[in-house]
């Protein structure tokens, strides 16, 4: 119960800290060696009752809305492979230019898509849940994928382009946000390009 409590907690937290329906998504803290920290933020309906749930009374409950966080490390980059490979790095941090690609891939079973979203409609499910006003139709509806390195980011960009798709940075961190309609459509992978 007290999981389920600690979930709720982080998801609210967030919710609010996440612009827009960012919520799931793939960071990664880079080192200057190649090793780093990567975080995955997956959206999902939990199966178990939480401690409001099983303490409340006079209440039917209708349905749950979940953000699952996990966290790993990694000794280099180029070894750091999601969804069965169909998101991976390239990084060159040898030399006074340093920078990374990162390979998206694009498709309607793209597996590091289907391991952070469930299906549309439950998206729009979990977003009566999550926003019980009615103005957010669906959540999850964006990857946000983050990567922070150890020095100032100098340029972020994505190729090819697409509506919806944006490569920005600031400081020392560059981002690519992807609604999810896109990347679950036929199409050239993403690469996005991050230098420092």
């Amino acid at each position: 119960m007290r999981t389920f409590s600690s979930l709720c907690v982080l998801l609210a937290l967030l919710f609010t800290s996440c612009a827009g329906n960012e919520l799931v998504g793939v960071h990664v803290s880079l080192q200057n060696d190649g090793s780093g920290l990567v975080t995955t933020r997956m959206l999902m309906e939990p199966q178990a009752a939480g401690s409001p749930e099983a303490n409340a009374q006079g209440v039917t409950w209708k349905g749950r809305a979940g953000l699952v966080c996990a966290q790993g490390s990694f000794q280099h980059l180029r070894e750091l492979k999601l969804g069965g490979g169909s998101l991976h790095f390239v990084a060159d941090l040898e030399g006074v230019n340093t920078s990374l690609r990162v390979f998206v891939k694009r498709d309607p079973n793209a597996q590091w898509v289907r391991d952070l979203v469930p299906e549309q409609a439950q998206r729009q499910a979990m977003a009566k849940v999550y926003d019980p006003t009615g103005r957010t139709k669906e959540i999850g509806d964006v990857l946000r994928l983050e990567i922070s390195v150890p020095g100032k980011v100098i340029s972020s960009g994505v190729e090819p382009s697409g509506r919806g798709i944006e490569a920005a940075h600031e400081s020392k961190r560059a981002y690519l946000l992807i609604p999810v309609r896109a990347a679950l459509e036929k199409g050239n992978d993403l690469v996005w390009s991050v230098s420092w």
